[in-house]
């Protein structure tokens, strides 16, 4: 169904199925994955078989121009969940993201499934099927975990290699696995991050609520796992001898004391992004000192839209109702702003039951500097707050 419109047709369709057997499955999705009769029978037996849970097979390709999911299947598991009787179930869906791959879903008291489609993913790379399958025996054993830190670390983590990371440096111990392995999914997620708003359609709050909660965790991972690799690199470093390059490192350490000091709080989801903000600073502070200039370190300038854009960013004069501010903004947004558009992937927040603009609530320090767009310093506005 790429590139098509789910339906409320199909909607009512998929619940029906699921109310059933359990298993809808996408006949676009079922040619492209070579998946037969046989095949959807072996799916259905086994979550009929699966003893300790709820589980529902969905399987479509969710187009990124879909009105409602919006290349989602964290949100059309959570529209699903909101219809259903049932409080507690596990969907078992597939993510485009960048690399498309089998996900999972968890609602209510459900089997821990962190490391579940990981080792099916592993063990089946190219049979989809037989990922299903594998996804019912280990929620019902219950041994994910042990299993996936029994693949080698450059098979579970080969994108280090990538990222310009060596597998040793960030391999070490069971607790920064986890944590990495949330890296991975983390990142694409904010890279591809859909709007909530769609024109035209606006999610029941109640699924708006669920999705943001597991997007909300998802992030809240990120920033744990980034936050720990700045330490660990800066345990690993050398400040360098010139006057800049100490003046950096104490950057460094700063930024990462104040990140690690929000994550160790039940810190609320905008100072979950600030202490990521914090953690790039940081990790660009550190950068800078081990480079052994004679510059001094700046903070970079990100995206007033979204601090969490990457790239170069350009001024641009954003109106929003009756005042005007120069704001820099990463290309994608500057490029709105110039069209007279809204830019596409605003950092927003939940009030009440809508997302608003980070920048139009109360956030202190965070939306009065547009996270450090507008004010550099802003370890010195936190201390300020």
């Amino acid at each position: 169904m790429s590139s098509e419109q789910i339906s409320d047709a199909t909607i009512a369709e998929i619940e029906q199925e699921l109310a059933g057997d359990g298993v809808w499955i996408d006949p676009a999705f079922a040619r492209s994955h070579d998946i037969s009769a046989a095949d959807e029978a072996r799916i259905e037996d086994a979550v009929a078989t699966a003893q300790d849970s709820n589980l529902k097979v969905v399987l479509i390709e969710v187009d990124i121009d879909d009105e409602r999911f919006q290349g989602s299947f964290t949100s059309l598991s959570a529209w699903l969940q909101d219809s259903a009787a049932e409080p507690d179930a596990t969907y078992v869906g597939w993510e485009e993201w960048s690399e498309p791959s089998l996900s999972l879903q968890e609602f209510g008291d459900q089997p821990e499934a962190i490391y579940v489609a990981n080792v099916a993913n592993h063990e089946h790379p190219d049979a989809v099927v037989d990922q299903v399958v594998r996804v019912a025996e280990l929620l019902d054993d219950g041994n994910a975990e042990d299993l996936w830190h029994e693949v080698p670390s450059d098979e579970r983590y080969s994108w280090t290699a990538d990222e310009g990371l060596q597998t040793s440096e960030v391999v070490v111990g069971i607790g920064v696995l986890a944590a990495l392995v949330a890296v991975v999914r983390a990142l694409v997620v904010w890279r591809r991050r859909r709007r909530l708003r769609p024109s035209g359609f606006t999610l029941p709050a109640t699924v708006l609520h669920t999705v943001r909660s597991a997007e909300d965790r998802r992030l809240r991972q990120q920033a744990e796992a980034e936050v720990l690799a700045l330490g660990e690199a800066i345990g690993r470093g050398d400040s360098g001898g010139t006057a800049a390059a100490l003046e950096a490192w104490q950057q460094a350490l700063d930024h990462y004391a104040a990140a690690r000091s929000i994550l160790a709080q039940d810190a609320a989801p905008a100072d979950v992004v600030g202490a990521l903000v914090l953690a790039r600073r940081g990790e660009d502070a550190r950068a800078s000192a081990e480079e052994r200039g004679s510059t001094a370190w700046e903070p970079p300038v990100h995206c007033w839209f979204n601090p969490l854009h990457t790239g170069p960013t350009a001024e641009v004069v954003w109106r929003d109702d009756d005042r005007a501010v120069d704001v820099p903004a990463c290309a994608a947004c500057a490029g709105d702003v110039r069209a007279g558009r809204e830019p596409d992937d605003v950092l927003d927040f939940i009030q009440g039951d809508r997302t608003v603009h980070y920048f139009r609530l109360d956030l202190g320090p965070w939306s009065r500097t547009g996270y450090g767009a507008l004010e550099r310093d802003l370890l010195g506005a936190l201390r300020r707050r």
